[in-house]
């Protein structure tokens, strides 16, 4: 099984696992550091193979890189790009293991045709019709151990909405957390905040002391610990929300320059978005592009007040 990247994009492709290991398949996984820390305890998983981006740069890196590989009689490849490709390409000249690739609809998604029966979960699932398995209903599932949960709730507030505010990209952060946190806290919720190191550093905003602040503070599977111990999440298009969903806690989306249609809303068993479908609406596939007019309306226009009654009837 390959999925590289991103954080967000790995998490999702555990879908296939449960499905998998029901079936008694022996998986290896293959990411890239540090993602693979998100499986390093998944009973799922019989070899978790994580590799530094910077191994596999070259045709001839790849292709040595194959020769450390097993002997496989799948390759299920939920990346498909080129080196996910040539990974399968040259396994297939040694072994000649049966191929099986997700179609990702890339150049749909960057034309910006939308398709609003595409979702990242059921392309994932859709090869394993191969194998037999016909059930699109699985979700994300990131294995949490006990003591990882017991660890966290030694700091954890009691009845709390953890915020994941940050983003790669500006164009996806909603800009009012603080005063969602404020709200929050008067009608008697505590608030963590989660993310990284740079997440904190991209925010700006001072929260009220209630609040917990945990970006860059605690790692990556802790992070998800905490996450599984909440009301539910509001998180902007970013990793957060699918670590939300990987554990079965509702989760709040909020989509500024991106679009739900490309795949990656969550279900409605899983929670909710807010999308305000303006006209300049999607302007970027993953959120790299700046707003032409500089006025961020996607995000500023939806109001605190809003993001707390969708949360209030999602819990």
């Amino acid at each position: 099984m390959i999925r590289f990247s991103s954080l967000g994009d790995v998490i999702l492709s555990s879908v296939v696992l449960d499905p998998l290991y029901e079936k008694g398949y022996d998986i290896d996984f293959l990411t890239f550091k540090p993602f693979s820390d998100v499986f390093e305890k998944d009973y799922r998983i019989k070899n978790l193979i994580a590799v530094d981006k910077s191994r596999l740069k070259s045709i001839s890196d790849i292709y040595n890189f194959t020769k450390s590989l097993d002997r496989y009689d799948y390759v299920l490849d939920l990346h498909s790009n080129l080196r996910s490709f040539l990974i399968g390409f040259f396994l297939k000249l040694r072994y000649n293991p049966k191929i099986l690739r997700y179609k990702k609809q890339s150049l749909k998604r960057r034309l910006k045709i939308l398709d609003s029966n595409f979702n990242v979960l059921k392309a994932y699932l859709e090869p394993l019709k191969t194998l037999g398995i016909e059930n699109l209903n699985y979700r994300p599932k990131v294995i949490i151990t006990n003591q990882e949960v017991e660890k966290v709730k030694t700091f954890l507030p009691q009845k709390f909405i953890s915020l994941g505010t940050g983003a790669r990209y500006k164009s996806k952060v909603y800009p009012y957390y603080k005063e969602l946190s404020e709200i929050l806290l008067e009608n008697g919720f505590n608030v963590v905040l989660v993310g990284s190191k740079e997440d904190l550093e991209m925010d700006k905003s001072i929260y009220p002391k209630e609040v917990l602040d945990l970006r860059g503070k605690i790692s990556l599977r802790e992070t998800i610990a905490v996450i599984s111990q909440g009301l539910a999440t509001v998180s902007n298009d970013s990793a957060i929300a699918h670590m939300s969903r990987a554990v079965g806690v509702k989760v709040l989306m909020i989509y500024g320059s991106t679009h739900p249609y490309f795949g990656f809303a969550p279900l409605k068993d899983e929670g909710d978005y807010i999308f305000k479908n303006l006209p300049c609406q999607p302007c970027s596939l993953h959120g790299q592009n700046s707003c032409k007019y500089k006025t961020f309306e996607c995000l500023t226009s939806i109001s605190p007040q809003e993001v707390y009654d969708r949360l209030k009837n999602l819990i």
